[in-house]
């Protein structure tokens, strides 16, 4: 996965934090389904890897509850990658692929030597908010 990752982040759109994230994201199926972030002047508008790969998903058919994996490689372009740091999803994020995901969903993160680790999206965003917190 850490081949692919490290291509798809040359399609990073990122020209003003220069911080280039790719993300792939897997389904109970094996299905891939990958993204960049893509930033905007106006930064409100900016998407984050994650989000346009499980964006990607749901648009091709994933249903919820179908993504089982998240992997992510982030690079820091103007100051250099520095091998040893791993990089989590954002808060946000962690709350998309809280919602769309299965519970037990794994997210991989990666250095730029390929080391990996891996962590719960529970862990990530424990007490996540959901729709059964929605008041009808």
């Amino acid at each position: 996965m850490f081949i692919k990752l490290q291509e798809l982040l040359k399609n990073s759109y990122s020209p003003f934090s220069h911080y280039s994230v790719a993300a792939i994201v897997v389904t109970k199926d094996a299905v891939e389904y990958s993204g960049v972030n893509v930033e905007s002047a106006s930064f409100g508008a900016t998407v984050c890897a994650e989000r346009t790969a499980i964006n990607t998903a749901i648009t091709n058919g994933v249903n919820k509850g179908d993504i089982v994996e998240v992997h992510v490689l982030a690079k820091n372009r103007k100051l250099g990658a520095d091998v040893n740091s791993f990089s989590t999803p954002c808060g946000i994020c962690r709350q998309v692929i809280s919602e769309q995901s299965n519970k037990g969903a794994k997210v991989f993160v990666y250095n730029g030597d390929g080391v990996v680790k891996e962590l719960q999206i529970s862990d990530l965003l424990p007490g996540g908010f959901s729709e059964g917190d929605l008041i009808v």
